[in-house]
């Protein structure tokens, strides 16, 4: 049997129909006559009347744009082209169509901009990679754009990366105002034919700017001249659920060495690795200490959680009187309040109140969430959904009680206590959607919603003038993880996320609902005092050894029987100890221990910052996992590296 095989490329370029007026019509007498042949036909006479108005900027006029200005149909079109009036043809056109409503101004820099922006250019000129750190509402963006043209004017290509895919929607409109047709956005919700012409435009030098996620690197660009990374901090820029585990900021640095061109790095709450990297000098390092136009910063206040125990009688067990009654003036004002909670559904789990039995998921180690919205249980790791439990089946009581609690529940509580105000909720499950995120953020820039209830999504830098209160609804759950970068975390969350409050000309207000009120964190939040907290967590990460003092290596064995994992875990530790000088934890089971019905063991790795000893260690890494995955009953085994994890 003889079978050939051809790839044929899939891309099809999209068409559309375009509608030409007849040369011989044309000009003031042919005209006329056309008119007083179709006296008698007001729907073709109306076409003819909607092309004329249409076709004055480009000559032709789509069809789609014919039939929205009329009342009338393809087939009156067609009854014209039959006449020999109008003259249909077929036309490549581009998928991705980009507009603006934003006017484009001139960039006018404050002072502290002027100023911030004399030593970017002083820094780049010294330096490779700058770090630019600003607070929140400084103006930063205007800083990149400005970047951008120099770099564009130059005849080379820029990249604009942000954490996610949420935070393009907003920015697009602002950036095209400036940088027109020359502008690409990049994202994986794109079809693949979308993706084939961003691609080609990129590769032919039409796009001279890309905005876009951490896949926006890997485009072809053929003269890279600057790539900015805002939000240089967020976690988002980290893939961790596939090869290649790369972090974009470190993949940018890496990129723009091979191009000789530059790297910004942007951010309100810089990372511990690149306040520590700048303050080595391997950076250069530029401060924006103040909001743009002298705006205020938000104040925060601190509430103690434990004034909920007041508001249960009332059926109320989440915001606090303090956040109800800031609540109440901010939309007695008419302003917008955003309430954030970093933990999606209803209730993150079910506790029978007998037992104590909690239901799990049959394929991952990990209790269930509801969701009421589709009232049912989820599983965050395998997406599994199972009907809720009403009875307990270990003990058979029907004493099962939700604990804790997610965005749905805070959106239904706020409902509850503010039933005349428009609610809506920004997480995954909400935004799945593809045009969902860019329909809730046009309802919010129109004031067609008062509060909006999300998890970080929300942090992802929005920029709404009448927003003027942010609620944390609770800060000890974002202390309370087992990570050595746990207070980073929290504290860049909830310096960013408050930072959404009053960025326009309202004072803006941060309550932060808390039971542990004298946690540092809180003290450093409060005060936005960001110096404070760099300086206690570079002595602490020195002191236990971490990075940016050690580089760390997670390695991870999965296997469908946990016996095997803890034993190929174990034959790699067991390697690793041979070598001086580092630190081996494990192997252990995954904080997840099982997820899709695969056990998953760890081994740590912590390395001092020495290039020898760091290819020393990948070197037997590689030797183990291919000597290990040799062995009888372990050639199903997945062991998957992950350099730096976060």
């Amino acid at each position: 049997v003889l079978i050939n095989d051809n790839l044929e490329p899939s891309y099809k370029p999209k068409k559309e129909r375009i509608v030409l007026l007849n040369p011989l019509h044309k000009g003031d007498e042919a005209m006329g006559k056309l008119f007083d042949e179709l006296a008698q036909a007001p729907r073709q006479l109306e076409l003819i009347m909607a092309y004329v108005e249409l076709s004055v900027k480009n000559g032709f006029v789509r069809q789609h744009e014919l039939l929205e200005r009329t009342n009338c149909n393809t087939a009156q079109i067609k009854a014209l082209v039959d006449k020999g009036v109008f003259i249909i043809e077929e036309k490549e056109t581009d998928r991705l169509i980009y507009s603006s409503d934003t006017e484009q101004k001139e960039i006018e820099f404050s002072a502290a901009q002027q100023e911030a922006y004399a030593a970017l250019e002083a820094g780049l000129g010294e330096k490779a990679v700058a770090l630019l750190e600003g607070v929140t509402g400084s103006g930063k963006t205007l800083l990149y754009i400005h970047k951008i043209k120099e770099c564009i004017d130059a005849g080379r290509q820029a990249i604009f990366l942000l954490p996610e895919i949420g935070l393009t929607t907003q920015l697009v409109s602002r950036l095209f105002a400036y940088f027109g047709e020359e502008m690409g956005v990049y994202h994986s919700r794109f079809s693949n034919n979308e993706r084939v012409e961003i691609w080609e435009k990129v590769r032919k030098g039409q796009y001279k700017v890309v905005v876009g996620p951490r896949s926006a690197l890997w485009l072809p660009y053929q003269d890279l001249g600057l790539i900015i990374v805002d939000e240089e901090h967020d976690t988002s820029y980290k893939q961790r659920d596939t090869a290649p585990r790369f972090h974009a900021r470190d993949a940018s640095i890496y990129l723009a060495s091979l191009y000789n061109s530059k790297v910004i790095l942007g951010s309100a709450t810089p990372s511990v690795e690149s306040m520590f990297n700048a303050n080595a000098g391997k950076y250069a390092y530029i401060k924006l200490k103040e909001r743009y136009q002298g705006v205020r910063l938000p104040a925060i206040e601190m509430v103690n959680a434990k004034s909920l125990e007041m508001m249960r009688p009332q059926g109320i067990k989440l915001l606090t009187p303090e956040l109800i009654q800031a609540m109440t003036e901010a939309l007695q004002n008419r302003r917008q309040i955003i309430l954030f909670q970093n933990r999606r559904g209803y209730s993150p789990f079910q506790l029978c109140m007998v037992c104590g039995w909690v239901p799990h998921c049959k394929n991952c180690a990990v209790s269930l969430t509801y969701h009421k919205s589709s009232d049912k249980l989820h599983c965050h790791y395998c997406g599994l959904k199972t009907p809720p439990i009403h009875t307990c089946p270990s003990c058979g009581t029907n004493r099962l009680q939700s604990k804790s609690f997610g965005t749905e529940k805070i959106e239904e509580e706020v409902k509850q206590v503010f039933p005349e105000a428009r609610v809506a909720r920004m997480d995954v499950d909400s935004m799945r959607g593809k045009q969902s995120m860019a329909s809730l953020l046009d309802k919010l820039e129109k004031g067609r919603i008062d509060v909006l209830v999300g998890t970080q999504m929300v942090v992802k830098g929005l920029d709404f003038a009448m927003v003027t209160l942010v609620g944390i609804l609770s800060a000890d759950s974002l202390l309370s993880f087992p990570d050595f970068r746990i207070n980073e975390r929290a504290f860049q969350l909830m310096e960013q996320v408050g930072g959404r409050a009053g960025r326009s000309d309202g004072a803006g207000r941060v309550l932060i609902q808390a039971y542990n009120m004298q946690h540092p964190v809180l003290t450093w939040v409060q005060n936005h005092d960001i110096d404070a907290f760099y300086d206690h967590e570079i002595k602490y990460r020195e002191f236990f050894g971490y990075p940016p003092f050690s580089r760390v290596i997670k390695v991870s064995f999965r296997h469908r029987d946990e016996v095997r994992a803890m034993e190929a875990g174990s034959m790699m530790a067991q390697a690793l100890m041979t070598i001086e000088n580092i630190t081996v934890q494990g192997p252990v089971p995954a904080m997840v221990s099982k997820v899709r019905n695969q056990y998953i063991h760890e081994i740590w790795i912590k390395i001092p910052r020495d290039l020898k000893l760091i290819s020393h260690v990948k070197s037997i890494l590689k030797d183990q996992r291919q000597a290990i995955s040799s062995r009888k009953g372990l050639s199903n085994l997945q062991v998957i590296f992950d350099v730096d994890p976060v």
